[in-house]
Formats: C-alpha cells, structure tokens, sequence
C-alpha cells in the first residue's frame, strides 16, 4: 500500500522534537525539508527568575497560571539546583493553579500540585476570561511561556491587584538561520506541498526570516492551503498563523504532534481521492 505522504514534501520548523517528527513524516512517505525558525533559551540561570522564585515563597500568591509543562519542569529545576526547589514546590501546593491545557496540566501532577481549572481550548485568553469571570485575583504568579511579557502581562493584570512574572525560557532565532532561509525560498518558490509548525512563535519567526529577505508577503501568499498548506500542531498555534495571514491551516483535533502528521496525511488522501 502506498504510504499517505508519498510524493510530498514537507517542510519543518520545529526546534524540540524535530527528529522525531521528522521520522514520523518519513514513515508516512514524505520527503523532508527541515529549516528549524527558533531556539529555546534557558534562563534558569537568569537573577530573575531566581528573584521571582524567592520572592513566591516569601510573599505566596493566591494563584499560580501555568503556561507551559516544559516551563514548570525547567522552572523547578533550576530552583532545585539553586536550592529552593523544596521550599517552592511547598509554597505552590497551598495555591490555586490554573493550566492553559493539558500538557501543563501533565507537569502540574508529576511536581505535586493540584490543577484547578485548565483552558477547554489550550488558550491564554482563556485563562485571562476565567479570572476575571470568577471574581479576579489578588497576587498571581505567571509564568511566561516565552513570548512577549508585556502581551501577558497586561490583560491579566486588569483583574489581578499584582502579577508576578517567572521568566523560565524566551524564544529567539536559530544560531545558524542558513536552514530556515532556505525553508523560506522553498515555500516561495513552490517547491514545497506543507510546511508544519508545533508552536506559534515558529511561524512568527518564519515570517520575520522571511522579511529579513524580503520575502514576507510571498511567503504568506504561498501558505494558502492551495499552493502551500500550513499545518498547525492546535488552537493556539493556529490562532496566530491566521494572524500572520496563513489560511486553509490544517489542524488535528488533538493537539499533538502525531496528530498533526495524520492530519496531513488524511488531508493528503482526500485531495488525491478528489483527483
């Protein structure tokens, strides 16, 4: 049987997990072109979050908002390390705790702590709606998820007395942006069917790599769903793909890598039934 991806190619930006996505196109019969758009920083080491961390258990917060299961697990870690792992991990066991979806949730429980509410949707305007709906906060400890503070920040603060902020990890560009480039000439030039994207800021950066050389409006123009079709690993990744101007986004039901790899190859078999 000829696999659903034969004949395809698709482009990556992931930077976690690529090899294993890649390996899971390939199976799927597709031949990849990988162009990683970002890089994790680590800021464990950061005086910040170190601060913020001690200033939690001096000063408990009524409510902790989880952005991010990778960000909880660095989060501890790195206080583990600096020694106020334990005395954190007690303060935040007393606190209501809000998770914007499941994989936050996930590293909720493995550290012990009890998840009070999640986002049905995995969104960060969710978390904002259900605090201000259930009354607001008094002091609330956030935890970034390595986008933009300010944009955080701000819609949380209106129905919260203070917001601390727990900075774990920020996004930037790769060292070497040569891959992501040529990503970018590839989407262009048409010589790709979809390109993938398992976090927002992935498609932020391609976009920006693609304005660094000149090709920005060609490349949104491209990911239309018929010339190029951009796949989104769920809801807020979509959210700001549409934003950037994106449109005929493939997205999984289940937000999860595998997931959206079937979703393209279930999207693959039915433009090929279609003729």
């Amino acid at each position: 049987m000829t696999a659903p991806l034969s004949g395809w190619r698709v482009g990556v930006t992931a930077d976690r997990r690529a090899d294993q996505q890649v390996d899971v196109l390939r199976r799927r019969g597709a031949e990849v072109v990988v162009g990683c758009t970002m890089r994790t920083l680590d800021l464990g080491d950061d005086p910040r979050l170190l601060e913020a961390s001690r200033a939690l258990v001096a000063d408990p917060p009524a409510t902790l908002v989880l952005q991010t299961g990778m960000g909880l697990d660095m989060w501890l870690e790195a206080m583990d390390a600096a020694g106020v792992g334990a005395e954190l991990r007690r303060t935040l066991a007393a606190v209501e705790v809000l998770a914007r979806g499941p994989k936050a949730t996930s590293a909720a429980r493995r550290a012990g702590l009890e998840v009070a509410w999640s986002a049905p949707d995995e969104l960060y305007a969710q978390v904002v709606t259900h605090v201000a709906s259930t009354g607001g906060r008094g002091r609330v400890a956030l935890q970034l998820d390595g986008t933009a503070e300010e944009a955080l920040v701000a819609p949380l603060a209106v129905a919260c007395d203070e917001v601390v902020v727990v900075p774990v990890y920020r996004w930037t560009w790769p060292t070497d942006v040569g891959p992501a480039e040529a990503l970018v000439d590839a989407v262009c030039d048409g010589v790709l069917d979809a390109v993938t994207f398992t976090t927002r800021q992935a498609a932020v950066h391609l976009v920006e790599i693609a304005e660094s050389r000149g090709r920005s409006d060609e490349l949104v123009s491209a990911l239309d769903g018929d010339r190029v079709i951009p796949v989104s690993v769920g809801p807020v990744c979509t959210a700001a793909m549409a934003d950037l101007g994106m449109a005929g986004i493939v997205e999984p039901e289940r937000a999860r890598m595998v997931a959206m790899v079937d979703a393209l190859a279930d999207e693959a078999a039915r433009r090929s039934a279609a003729g």
